[in-house]
């Protein structure tokens, strides 16, 4: 158990056909809160957190928390650096005891973003650390935004990225409520299918929270194997601080962490009930 790569989580999820859970995380009480339902629950999974956070919180120390937290731990954990700009940003995320990164070319023409994508995961791999890459638009578009054929991911194009970038995972756009991927009546599972076909490597669905039970199996069943849920951690506490604030305006600092923690334990649990992955630790 304990600590290990991303590639050996995924290719499991993609054998057994179940999601592993990429949870972001910002502080002591959201780590020890996912990693306590994970163990409670007997699920793998991937802990992450995002590059633009390192301008906020001390994660150098963050991470070394997470590193002990992932080696103690009865269930298999790997460390993610999600959404990584720059190679200062992915080494940091390395030196300190990643086990994956995620490089986030997707900005980038694709000449470019598959060269950039390839010198991560030459380094990586030469390390032992899995590389997540990122093909076409990511987010959440404006409703009045007009979406580029570019900008939605060609499965022929997705094979030759994956295989050219030599990456371990591939982020797809599937989940974000206006996204490339996503239809009026849901997830787009044809479109996932269709790239699940093609491309070898484990797909992985970004924008994935709050999302149906429906859509989660759905997209389990066409091929995704990881569902990162990346800021609803931090919605959920912003959440339960205000409401018992509201309810108990002297309630002391400690407290209020207990309260925080609860919630962000009840929220992942249910996510992970949704994502088949139940006792499936390895």
């Amino acid at each position: 158990m304990s600590l290990v790569t991303m590639k050996e989580l995924l290719q499991d999820a993609q054998k057994r056909r179940y999601a592993v859970g990429g949870f972001n995380v910002f502080n002591l009480e959201t780590l020890g809160a996912v990693v306590e339902v994970a163990e409670e629950l007997k699920t793998p999974l991937v802990l992450g957190i995002t590059e633009r956070f390192f301008k906020f919180v001390d994660v150098e120390t963050l991470s070394a928390a997470m590193v002990k937290a992932a080696q103690k731990s009865n269930v298999p954990i790997a460390l993610h650096l999600d959404h990584g700009h720059t190679y200062e940003g992915i080494m940091k995320a390395i030196r300190w005891g990643y086990t994956s990164v995620m490089f986030d070319g997707s900005a980038l023409p694709l000449d470019e973003n598959i060269k950039r994508t390839k010198e991560v995961s030459r380094i990586a791999h030469s390390l032992g650390v899995s590389v997540e890459g990122e093909l076409g638009y990511i987010g959440c578009y404006p409703e009045n935004c007009e979406i580029e054929a570019q900008q939605c991911i060609d499965a022929e194009q997705a094979a030759m990225f994956a295989e050219r970038s030599r990456i371990d995972a591939l982020a797809v756009a599937v989940g974000s409520h206006n996204s490339a991927m996503r239809q009026d009546n849901g997830l787009n599972f044809e479109r996932v299918r269709a790239l699940t076909g093609k491309v070898e490597i484990p797909l992985v669905m970004h924008g994935g929270a709050r999302l149906s039970r429906e859509d989660y199996l759905g997209s389990i069943q066409v091929g995704i194997s990881k569902i990162n849920i990346p800021t609803d951690t931090s919605m959920v506490a912003g959440d339960k601080l205000r409401d018992e604030l509201a309810r108990h305006p002297k309630a002391n600092y400690i407290h209020l962490m207990t309260v925080v923690k609860k919630g962000v334990k009840e929220s992942v649990r249910k996510y992970m009930l949704h994502f088949d992955c139940i006792s499936k630790a390895i």
